[in-house]
């Protein structure tokens, strides 16, 4: 089993929703009481959300490549950076590191193109569906439509995410919140593009097909530690 190296923090919430996948996926594999090799560096969420509200992205990218450095001197295999919004920082990290990174969008659109579906709605933080850095990436790996809410909607969703979930506060108006903004886009799926939203939605309460990045990331990533064994 390779050891891997998860920067997390971004937030602690679905960083311990990683934490669990990883090591339930290590026992479905091997049985008994095995977990997963992982080294973990958090990073100081109060630290990272000041350089995001700034949107300094140069100081944002430096604190995420730290993390890599130090992941890396430690002696991991392979990164993977548990935050679709922190993936702006994927190719520094890896450029810095000569590590593989476990990209997110990668085990994304392998989904994507397995299931077929091609006019996606995607949830995530105003940086992500604000399509400055995550949406060029994704239309590098896939050709399907992707739509984002509105501006007003995407105001909403990042409330919820940056106020409510982050703070592992999930309340039900705004579950019926997000409900009411995919209903609204005539959309054939649904990308839970901001790993906290899993704590909020999942398939049992959208009736659109459910691409959690949080699941789709967690399981590519334990793949990668079981290659060769």
């Amino acid at each position: 089993m390779k050891l891997l190296g998860l920067i997390g923090g971004v937030s602690p919430e679905s960083t311990v929703i990683y934490y669990r996948l990883l090591n339930e996926a290590a026992r479905a594999r091997l049985g008994g009481e095995h977990s997963a090799n992982i080294l973990l560096y958090t990073l100081d969420y109060g630290t990272i959300i000041d350089h995001y509200d700034a949107r300094d992205w140069p100081s944002f990218i430096a604190e995420v490549v730290k993390g890599a450095k130090r992941l890396a001197a430690a002696g991991v295999d392979a990164l993977v950076i548990s935050s679709n919004t922190t993936h702006v920082a994927a190719e520094a990290a890896a450029e810095a590191t000569g590590l593989p990174l476990i990209h997110v969008l990668d085990a994304l659109t392998d989904a994507l193109n397995s299931a077929g579906t091609r006019k996606l709605l995607l949830l995530g933080t105003p940086v992500v569906m604000g399509g400055e850095h995550y949406l060029p990436a994704l239309a590098q790996r896939y050709d399907g439509d992707v739509l984002v809410p509105t501006t007003e909607e995407q105001s909403e969703i990042g409330r919820i995410i940056l106020d409510e979930l982050v703070n592992g506060d999930v309340r039900e108006p705004s579950r019926a919140a997000l409900q009411a903004i995919i209903g609204r886009h005539g959309a054939d799926g649904v990308i839970l593009g901001c790993t906290e939203l899993c704590m909020i939605l999942s398939q049992d309460n959208v009736d659109l097909p459910v691409f959690d990045t949080t699941a789709l990331h967690a399981a590519a990533a334990s793949a990668f530690a079981f290659q060769g064994g």
